[in-house]
Parts: structure tokens; sequence; C-alpha cells
């Protein structure tokens, strides 16, 4: 099955049956698990004259090797990108074990696309090198990059432990053009992970993808967590594996579980999304997920942690209203949205859904034409961040 949807259906024309066209942005899914069936129904969905990019992110249970291939052949010479993840957001609002994906068409879209290998040993003068490579592209172009009107999107392996690294080194290089992005998943199997680039998934890499657009564009980032007075010191870790083995000199695990009022053999996914932790940088506050519990009582984080990082417990607000208040907000602000792209933390489907929100949640991304994953983590500017619904909003409306 696939679905398109649009933006303005009063400016569509029929396309087929079944099949509405817009000018610029399609959308499309498929629940097939057939590599062939699933490639030849986004190709359907998501063809349009004049292709420049099409994004797509699948489950992980696919035979990755066959997808990469036969999306391959339906597109030809456009450029696909996309990676696997831990749920994917579809134009009907959240899903699991399918594949979802968008196109951008015509001359309001200009993209340039680079594939980073290695990203384990990634140097900052690599990375330079990626970004010089995809600004030289536009300048073959005719083309010079602008902040007012180019972002940057990242997808990264979500189990390589390297987004800090590789988020340095790109965005020194690209500031001021913001950059967001999202870690891969595997539908929380957390073993690996893959970007696709080329007709082909890579593990142990990252694809850095530049868009430049005439249409209006903010990117954002969104939390519906705030601090609270209860706070806890790292006293041991391994920032290499990103796991904490003390919490105020004591085992991690236990430690944390003692704190939100629970027995430690009850930590899960579930828990950890419903008592994440903040850390302070600069003036705000971040959420510093909790991954796994370790069989040794230690902590696994899905980013960057070190010894001496305070950890403050957060407080959760309530999540649907966060959305709702956010697009009423960036709707009056920037017009109707041409198309959201929007990298979703894990912990915030697994929260929807313990709270019973999945479907309203659902109803609000559809009606803002999102498309996106659940993340193993989110990015934006240097910053490697988690438990977020971090993105960029495109208005059908042409910039100034």
């Amino acid at each position: 099955m696939w679905q398109q949807s649009l933006t303005n259906q009063s400016d569509c024309d029929k396309g087929g049956p079944g099949v509405l066209q817009t000018a610029n942005v399609r959308r499309a899914y498929s629940t097939s698990r057939s590599p062939v069936t699933a490639a030849r129904e986004m190709l359907s969905g998501l063809f349009q004259p004049d292709l420049q990019l099409v994004v797509v992110f699948c489950t992980a249970a696919f035979d990755l090797d066959r997808l990469g291939r036969e999306i391959a052949v339906c597109f030809g010479e456009t450029p696909v990108i996309g990676c696997t993840t831990a749920g994917e957001i579809t134009p009907i609002g959240y899903m699991e074990g399918v594949i979802s994906g968008f196109s951008m068409a015509g001359s309001g879209f200009t993209v340039v696309t680079d594939l980073i290998p290695d990203i384990s040993n990634l140097q900052i003068p690599r990375g330079f090198a990626v970004v010089d490579r995809l600004i030289a592209a536009f300048a073959e172009r005719g083309r010079a990059i602008d902040p007012r009107d180019t972002f940057a999107m990242l997808l990264i392996d979500g189990m390589c432990s390297t987004e800090e690294a590789v988020l340095t080194s790109l965005h020194r290089r690209l500031d001021p053009i913001v950059l967001f992005g999202g870690s891969a998943g595997d539908d929380m199997r957390l073993e690996k992970t893959f970007v696709l680039h080329g007709g082909r998934f890579h593990c142990d890499a990252a694809v850095l993808t530049l868009v430049q657009t005439s249409h209006r564009f903010r990117v954002f980032r969104r939390q519906h967590f705030s601090p609270t007075n209860t706070r806890m010191v790292v006293t041991g870790a391994d920032p290499i594996r990103r796991v904490v083995t003390e919490i105020d000199a004591e085992p991690a695990g236990p430690e944390y579980a003692r704190i939100v009022g629970l027995d430690y053999h009850v930590l899960g996914p579930i828990v950890f999304a419903e008592f994440p932790v903040m850390v302070r940088v600069g003036g705000d506050y971040y959420v510093r997920s909790i991954q796994k519990a370790n069989a040794d009582r230690s902590l696994t984080f899905f980013s960057a942690i070190d010894e001496g990082l305070v950890l403050t417990l957060a407080r959760r607000s309530d999540m649907v209203e966060d959305l709702r208040s956010f697009f009423h907000d960036i709707r009056a602000e920037m017009g109707q949205p041409m198309l959201v792209i929007a990298f979703d933390c894990v912990l915030r489907s697994l929260e929807a859904e313990s709270r019973q929100i999945r479907n309203l949640a659902s109803k609000i991304l559809a009606e803002n034409n999102v498309i996106g994953f659940s993340t193993y983590g989110e990015q934006l500017a240097a910053m490697h961040v988690n438990h977020t619904f971090t993105g960029v909003f495109i208005s059908e409306e042409q910039g100034k």
C-alpha cells in the first residue's frame, strides 16, 4: 500500500486513480516487506517530473541489500538517501515496520548530497572536505549557499557513538548554514544501524545533504521537558562507550532507580522515556536519554557523558499539547506547511504509546505534512541531543 498526501488539494491535479500530485513535494509509504514491491510502491508514490531528491526511512527488518538495489533501479539517476529507523513517521502518523519517504522536485529546490564513510575515524579536515565538496557542487551550478535559503541535513549511524565528533567537524565548516539531523535506528535492537546512499545501505557512515529552496523554512528543536531540583553527579564513566558506572558514588543503575522511586530490575525503555535526565549547556537544558541498563548495573546513554557531569531529573509537560502549540505558532508565523521533515526521538514514541496518546500525536503530525522517523538521537547545529522533536518546517510560501 502507498499513500501520498499534499499541502493544498485545491491546487493539485489528478494524476490517476487514487493519485494526487503537488507541484514540488510528494510523500508516500509502503507496508510491503518485499523489497521489490516496496521500492516500486515508493516510486509510484514519489515520482514527479524534475526530481531533485528522494529520501526514505525504513525498518531494518528489510533485506537491505536488495532494497537498496531496487530503489536504485526504480529511481535511476535521482539522488536517493535515507536510513533505517526505530519507527517511521508516515503521511498518516506513527507506524513501525514500514518504509516512508518524500521527494522534492522542480526549480524551487536545489540539492547536493554526499556520503561520509568510516565516521569512527573522522578527523576535522575530512569533515571540512565533505562540506567543501558540496559547496563546490553548488558553485558548479552557478549557486552560492546562503543561510537565508539553504539548510543542511545529516543522517548518521545511530550506533556509532561518534555523533559529537562528526557534528563538530561539519558545523565548523557549515556555520552559519544551519544543520539538523537524526541518528538511524534498528527497531530498538540496539545492534547495527544503516544510512542509504548510492543504492547501498552503509554502517559506520553518515550522509550530509545541502538543500537550497525558494520557500520559507525554519529549523526547529522542540522538547516537552524542563529541569527539576533533583540532581545527581556522574562519578564514574566510560565516555568512549557512553557508559555511566557510578552516580553519586553508587552503582549507576540502582542509584538512578532509587532517585526515580523504582526498583532497579524494572528499568527499561519505557522507564527511561518516563524519567529522562537533563544537562545544562550554556543557559539551556538538554535531555541526555538513557539507552539501556546493563548487567553490571551501569547505564548506557544515547549521547556524550563524562565524569563530573551534573544530571538533573526532568519534569514532563503534555507532549500532545506541546506539539499542538508548536504547530499553531509556527503556522501563524510561516504559513501552511508544504513539508515538515522531523527526527523524533524513539523515547517520545514509546512515551506516546505508554500514555495512550499516540493516535492524538499521529493526527497532529499528519495534519502538518510531517515525514520522518524515530531516532536514536537528534542533531542541531553542533549539538547531539535526545528526546526532542527536531527538523525543518518548509512553508508553501515563497521566501523574500
